[in-house]
């Protein structure tokens, strides 16, 4: 695992993916479902379940919305009661810059889904805080612009 996890870093820092082993059966451009990939390697990696949920219930005993950290999106007041308890879950810290450690709920960002992909999406990673500046500009630029 701890070499698999130093060639992830190493191909990331220059801008790869690593090469992971094919499933048997793979053909073409399809994917084996369920086979290790760089995503599911670092939320596989990210931690346990039970502390996602102490989050989400800190959040709840303040009486505060489940909405993301960066732009304020809340499931369930967008869709009802099929997103009540949706959101997802994120170490500000990534666990690959701290190694195995001690995590607490402080820890952790609330985060919706596309807002955890864009943190996720190319090194280096911003914060919660910074990407939430990140739309914040964005969104002020865009202010009185058409729509395309």
């Amino acid at each position: 695992m701890h070499g698999l996890a130093e060639s992830i870093r190493t191909s990331v820092t220059y801008g790869e993916l690593p090469d992971f082993p094919r499933e048997v059966g793979y053909e073409g451009e399809s994917e084996m479902e369920g086979r290790l990939s760089p995503s599911a390697f670092m939320h596989t990696a990210s931690g346990s379940p039970g502390l996602r949920r102490r989050k989400i219930e800190s959040v709840r005993r303040r009486g505060e919305p489940l909405a993301c950290a960066a732009c304020g999106f809340d499931f369930e007041r967008f869709y009802g009661d099929r997103g009540k308890g949706y959101i997802e879950c994120h170490h500000v810290i990534p666990l690959h810059e701290t190694g195995e450690r001690r995590v607490s709920i402080s820890d952790l960002a609330l985060l919706c889904s596309n807002c955890h992909r864009m943190i996720h999406a190319n090194p280096p990673w911003p914060t919660p805080a910074e990407l939430g500046e990140i739309i914040r500009r964005q969104t002020e630029g865009s202010e009185g612009e058409a729509p395309a």
